[in-house]
């Protein structure tokens, strides 16, 4: 009884009314534990779908955010203004982050996302080799001077950090390092990005093998590197019955996923190169330790993750209501995990994405943005399309398909120097601001307002109006 009674207290009844005409639109209702995001999303569909809109609670604006609606100011009964706006969806140029002058060059080696627990994060990382007794004093300590073997490591930065561009107009880089304020994580040997599953608290979680870092194979344990260089194990193959029983000791982590008090891995078993996804907890206990409990997994069938190559694998995220993961699988195509069974299907084929580079994720509605990277045309350099979910289908049901393709903006991100490379190095959505952020061949630091992004009306595939790098008001 004491359970109804707390739950009929937390229950709202929300009635929404035209802001300008005073017209009752429609009524719902919510929890208050329920997220501004899940208000968003209810009113959405109250109002019949695709319009764009602004929510007032007594003349404040509710942004889609995570905060709960009780933090919102939604405590009790209420009645909510809708204000019919859409603007054009269009990427701002918002800053210049920082991973040319950490060492990246496309030319030398590749660069991925790396996910982390910690909301509002846009960390990438790439390895990066030098002579010297560290990175910063490279060009004091020449190779031939030296004597030395090439030092290794693994460079992560959080882009999202950027130095913010100059008011009198485009800024270019030139190679020329950057001052940032965005603290770099290191992780020493010639391991790729394979070994780093994510970081966890700024701190990364490293997949090691049994004969060291320096190559990929089984991964014999888990380990939580600290700030201070220290290795905490959290797990260990060998120890983990159920897994050991069930793959031989074969797994081979790959990269991780966060998602609240979630902790997804993607393994591959070389015999085969098959997949397998896992499902744990990475927890971090009263005494300031750690630990990782794998409790589900499913090995994957073929022909779900398509690439040849590990780096053209990406978690995308969850839908809102935490039913299944979105997965990026190479060359365009997207998967589907439902949490309950964690075995994955194909939502989303190659050839109805066309084959683009990157794919971007919107968990408020589940459409997905498809970045197509034209960097051997001048203008436009990239082509952004919408493709959104069917409406009343569950996450774990969806199904995309070209026919509902649509071209929203086409932002003028700049090509690596060389301009025979890339213009787009990695599609993230903030949460934390509701957009998707975007990084350039050149260091350019991109936002999208998906408030505006989810209601653009398609744009014609002639239209030249390609947008501005300049930086927001």
């Amino acid at each position: 009884p004491t359970s109804w009674v707390v739950a009929a207290m937390s229950a709202l009844n929300i009635s929404l009314s035209n802001a300008l005409t005073g017209a009752e639109l429609s009524s719902i209702t919510a929890r208050s534990t329920d997220t501004v995001f899940h208000l968003h999303a209810a009113v959405a569909q109250a109002l019949g779908g695709n319009k764009g809109f602004k929510l007032l609670l007594a003349d404040v604006i509710l942004e889609p955010s995570s905060d709960s609606l009780e933090v919102a100011g939604l405590k009790q009964d209420v009645a909510l203004q809708v204000v019919a706006c859409a603007n054009r969806a269009r990427f701002r140029r918002i800053g210049t982050a920082c991973p040319g002058s950490h060492g990246y060059h496309i030319h030398d080696t590749s660069i991925r996302r790396m996910h982390a627990n910690e909301l509002g994060k846009f960390f990438m990382a790439w390895h990066r080799g030098f002579f010297g007794d560290s990175y910063d004093s490279r060009n004091r300590y020449p190779a031939q001077q030296t004597g030395s073997p090439c030092v290794h490591e693994v460079a992560i930065v959080d882009v999202a950090q950027t130095t913010p561009e100059p008011i009198e107009g485009p800024w270019i880089r030139d190679h020329i390092d950057v001052p940032s304020s965005s603290p770099l994580v290191t992780v020493p040997g010639h391991r790729g990005w394979m070994g780093v599953l994510g970081l966890f608290d700024y701190c990364p979680v490293l997949a090691e093998t049994a004969s060291g870092i320096d190559e990929f194979g089984e991964t014999a344990s888990i380990v939580l590197r600290g700030s201070d260089g220290s290795s905490e194990t959290l797990w260990r193959q060998d120890e983990d019955a159920q897994l050991l029983e069930a793959f031989g000791g074969k797994l081979c982590r790959t990269q991780g996923f966060f998602s609240k008090e979630r902790f997804f891995v993607l393994a591959c078993l070389q015999a085969d190169m098959s997949y397998v996804l896992l499902e744990g907890v990475l927890q971090r206990h009263d005494d300031s330790s750690h630990s990782l409990n794998f409790n589900k997994w499913a090995r994957q069938d073929d022909g779900v993750i398509t690439c040849e190559s590990f780096a053209g694998v990406e978690f995308l995220g969850t839908d809102l209501a935490e039913t299944a993961v979105f997965m990026h699988v190479g060359n365009g195509a997207v998967a589907i995990f439902p949490l309950n069974t964690l075995k994955g299907r194909l939502c989303l084929s190659e050839e109805d994405s066309g084959r683009c580079s990157s794919v971007g994720y919107d968990p408020l509605t589940a459409g997905i943005y498809l970045f197509l990277d034209l960097f051997s045309q001048c203008e436009p350099p990239c082509k952004v399309y919408r493709i959104g979910a069917p409406e009343c289908v569950a996450a774990v049901d969806l199904n995309y398909d070209r026919s509902s393709m649509q071209l929203i903006c086409q932002p003028n991100f700049e090509v690596d120097g060389f301009g025979d490379s890339t213009c787009v190095l990695g599609v993230a959505y903030d949460c934390l601001t509701d957009c998707l952020t975007a990084l350039d061949g050149e260091d350019g630091f991109w936002s999208l307002p998906l408030k505006d992004a989810r209601y653009q009306e398609p744009i014609q595939e002639d239209d030249d109006a390609h947008l501005e790098d300049l930086p927001e008001d």
